[in-house]
């Protein structure tokens, strides 16, 4: 049968149609929601807002563990599911009286200080977290005037600080800045993360690196971390830039750039390192660690008439060291059962700590020989020198007992070696890093005791201590320290780690300081130019304190010291005679005749505080 060409176009198209109608028309199920379009994306929730805060979003406070904790976990004051603020405020009073052992001038201080302190926490995903944390720290009536003869000016604060180029006595008084503005990136390969900007770190006990809140203003590191942590051990790479003196772009300045400020006498220095921690849950935390100070010296000054380099004030004894770079490195070990959060072990009486730390590098000096040069005058030769280099140690061991959860007896021995003789190649004082010298609860004042008057240098000191926590009234605390010199022809060194040091002490000391604590010493181990006794006894020290929790947000401390000067201290103190080193010859000590710098051997600090963190 013959079918025309138009016919079967019809027909197709009959055919089709009902086709492309039943495609094209809804049916009963197409409008019903599946279960893909049903499903809520839920936002995110941090995970700090049920489990608490991570301890290294929480480092710029010092307080009890019991409060610290509360803090940590409180949800009230997350402003939504990923943003959270708090607060951190701690005025302290402080007294001290006659630090450095002296009746002529017994230094009597009472101010108030006080650091307060506003952060925020975002956390908007797995993969990023950020801090930053708002801090005032300043001396009640520390700021200047409103206007000169105003007598409100006395009730007046906030008169902004002028700068100006080449200005010597650039002093902020109080400070308000940023202690912290970090960026943490999460899950990145083999389930590291990386830290980077103003940040605190707290390794250990913090005797290498801590934040250092005991102090009014504490330590902050800006640097990088990047982070290996698993279940059992943890892996951390670690640098800082804590002195530089690079000025930026745009009139972006650093306060160090000495072409802009002549008081910047400090030097390009970077912190780099590794820590590490292994821990056999509860059995014991092992760390292990390697620390490196690089400090690039500045060019010393030219001579105009001769050509030759100078030597710089701090250091006189050094040769061009333009060429050369001070390298330090520490390298340690600390083995503790205290493994969670370094709090003394749950269920277990008894607790521990050992901790030792090795130095080498170079500090950048070239020495020469001072006996050759002395002796041997004509046949010296001024460019035979030798490198000096690092030699130093540090040994501390401590442990305790806790009897019916309650009370705890406790002992510490530490070991920082000094020098015997300073003026040669090799440096074997201890060299503290960014350590504040101040640890935990209960061993908050475990390192120079709550005075804060001697440094982990030269120092051999044995302490004991009792505490007792009650269920309603704090924890009392009572310890005794015995400071002795490892070393006595070394210093006595301060909290900052400068030797308390005189130049009637016999030799040239390189490193001159303008506090006289009254150290009796032998630079260079020359027992002819020292007229009295080197005593081994530096002081002993006794601290009473207590803290206690008012509420859930607010603890009160306080804790008073007395310190008794020892031997090495009365022997110079009370010596009728000294050795000038310019004439090289015996004299009268005219401070004696004068009826100065006489011993007065009692010595005592007081504070109170209070810390409210929210």
């Amino acid at each position: 049968m013959y079918i025309s060409k138009g016919y079967f176009y019809f027909l197709l198209l009959a055919v089709m149609m009902p086709l492309t109608i039943t495609t094209a028309a809804p049916t009963e199920t197409e409008n019903v929601p599946t279960a893909a379009t049903t499903q809520e994306i839920k936002p995110y929730v941090s995970s700090m807002k049920e489990k608490g805060i991570d301890p290294e979003y929480n480092r710029h406070m010092f307080v009890e563990p019991e409060l610290s904790k509360h803090s940590a976990t409180s949800g009230q004051f997350w402003l939504n599911d990923v943003l959270r603020f708090g607060m951190y405020l701690r005025p302290r009073q402080e007294a001290r009286y006659n630090m450095d052992f002296n009746a002529s001038d017994k230094g009597y201080t009472d101010r108030t200080v006080q650091t307060s302190s506003i952060y925020f926490i975002f956390d908007p995903s797995p993969y990023v977290q950020a801090k930053v944390t708002l801090q005032d720290a300043r001396v009640w009536g520390g700021e200047s005037p409103a206007s000169t003869g105003d007598i409100r000016a006395n009730f007046f604060n906030n008169t902004a600080d002028i700068y100006s180029k080449n200005q010597t006595n650039a002093v902020s008084q109080n400070q308000t800045g940023i202690r912290e503005a970090f960026l943490t990136l999460n899950q990145l390969p083999l389930r590291s993360k990386l830290q980077i900007g103003r940040q605190i770190w707290a390794y250990g006990d913090q005797r290498m690196i801590g934040g250092g809140n005991w102090t009014v203003n504490g330590l902050s590191f800006d640097g990088a971390r990047l982070m290996f942590n698993y279940d059992n051990f943890k892996i951390h790479f670690l640098m800082a830039r804590p002195y530089w003196t690079q000025s930026g772009t745009n009139g972006v300045v650093s306060a160090n750039d000495p072409k802009l400020n002549s008081a910047a006498t400090g030097t390009d220095t970077t912190l780099l390192g590794t820590y590490n921690s292994f821990t056999i849950p509860d059995w014991f935390t092992l760390d292990l660690y390697s620390l490196g100070v690089v400090r690039k010296w500045k060019k010393n000054p030219v001579n105009p008439i001769t050509g030759l380099p100078e030597s710089s004030n701090d250091d006189p004894q050094a040769m061009n060291r333009s060429r050369q770079n001070q390298n330090l490195v520490t390298t340690g070990f600390r083995l503790t059962n205290r493994t969670k959060g370094n709090f003394l072990p749950e269920g277990k009486s008894w607790d521990f700590t050992w901790e030792s730390a090795f130095q080498t590098g170079t500090s950048g000096r070239r020495i020469q020989d001072p006996y050759l040069k002395e002796y041997l005058p004509n046949e010296y030769d001024n460019s035979r020198t030798e490198r000096e280099r690092y030699t130093g140690q540090m040994h501390v061991f401590q442990t305790g007992y806790t009897f019916f959860k309650k009370l705890r007896l406790g002992g510490q021995v530490l070991y920082a070696s000094g020098d015997k003789n300073r003026a040669d190649a090799s440096v074997s004082t201890f060299q503290t890093l960014a350590n504040p010298r101040f640890g935990v609860i209960p061993y908050f004042n475990s390192v120079a005791g709550i005075s804060e008057n001697i440094n982990a240098q030269n120092l051999y000191s044995k302490s004991v201590s009792i505490s007792y926590k009650t269920d309603t009234w704090g924890e009392f605390q009572v310890t005794y320290f015995q400071n002795d010199k490892a070393e006595k022809q070394d210093a006595w060194y301060a909290i900052s780690g400068a030797a308390n040091s005189t130049s009637s002490l016999g030799e040239k000391n390189p490193y001159p300081v303008s506090a006289d604590k009254g150290s009796t010493e032998n630079y260079s181990n020359n027992s002819y130019s020292s007229p009295y006794a080197l005593g081994k006894r530096i002081y002993t020290e006794v601290d009473l304190t207590w803290h206690g929790q008012i509420n859930d947000f607010v603890s009160l401390w306080m804790g008073f010291g007395y310190l008794n000067a020892g031997d090495s201290v009365r022997n110079y103190r009370n010596s009728k005679i000294q050795y000038n080193a310019t004439t090289q010859s015996f004299e009268w000590n005219q401070n004696y005749l004068q009826g100065k710098n006489q011993l007065a051997k009692d010595a005592y600090m007081a504070y109170a505080q209070i810390n409210a963190a929210f």
